[in-house]
């Protein structure tokens, strides 16, 4: 007698095909599974089907829209474009950029060039902004007016003559800015400072631009003592080129001196 044990023989599992069989009774793979719990090739549910249109993103937001581009849209940084500087007499920057001033057509008038205003107010843009601005021998009021458009609180214009103090009236209403902002006086330079000594009045940033053939030394005898110009204050000339200011005027010591052709622009900083 054969004392070999009989044992069952199992059908032979197709290869790479195991999770595809289910073990019967007998312990032996006979049953098809079609559909396995645990298989990686369920079928695809039909909300994820693009085609019959019922696509839902897993995500839980809106996928990103294309941009298209239509036929009047425009890119943001043309539509945000700054308006050309190409005159003296435009305002160089600021939220008045661009806008036009009017001034007298005499020769004797002689407005400050725009490549001057704008090193100057670069270098002082700390102390215009949030600021009081003084204006001597205002002419036009450009100066005064380029103060407000980029951020002084209150520009003071001082200028004799009465047909320039119109043309000043004229350009702070065509910029829409309000009387608090903007104040005229119709006087000469040496009188005002004379009568602000008297009332203690200060400003941060101090102008004076006269014609070339003034005479300096009468405003420059109130400046040394610090009239007008607040502690910490700046004050700056407008000269011709070949003029030369000392270091040192009283309480005030210069900082910076701007030559461009035949202008010059001195800096000083009141110490106390």
């Amino acid at each position: 007698m054969n004392d070999r044990r009989h044992t069952a023989v199992r059908s032979p599992k197709p290869y790479g095909q195991k999770k595809y069989y289910k073990k019967g009774k007998d312990k032996s793979y006979k049953k098809w599974d079609s559909e396995p719990r645990n298989s990686r090739f369920k079928k695809k549910d039909r909300r994820f089907s693009k085609g019959e249109g019922n696509y839902q993103s897993r995500n839980k937001f809106n996928p990103k829209k294309r941009f298209n581009k239509g036929k009047g849209s425009t890119p943001p940084w043309k539509k945000n474009r700054l308006p050309r500087i190409v005159s003296d007499m435009q305002i160089t920057d600021g939220k008045h950029r661009g806008k036009y001033l009017k001034s007298s057509d005499s020769p004797k008038v002689r407005p400050t060039a725009r490549r001057i205003r704008e090193i100057m107010f670069r270098i002082l843009f700390r102390r215009v902004r949030a600021g009081r601005f003084l204006d001597l021998c205002a002419g036009a009021g450009t100066i005064g007016i380029e103060a407000i458009s980029r951020g002084a609180l209150l520009a003071t214009f001082v200028e004799r003559s009465a047909k320039m103090c119109s043309f000043i009236r004229k350009n702070l209403e065509n910029c829409e800015i309000k009387e608090g902002h903007g104040e005229i006086h119709e006087m000469e330079v040496v009188p005002f400072l004379k009568k602000m000594s008297k009332k203690r009045r200060f400003w941060d940033v101090v102008y004076y631009d006269p014609p070339y053939d003034t005479d300096y030394d009468q405003v420059l005898k109130y400046f040394e003592r610090g009239v007008a110009i607040r502690p910490r204050g700046a004050l700056v000339i407008e000269h011709h080129s070949e003029m030369f200011f000392p270091e040192r005027i009283g309480v005030l010591k210069r900082f910076k001196v701007v030559v461009k052709g035949d202008t010059a622009i001195s800096f000083y900083e009141r110490k106390s």
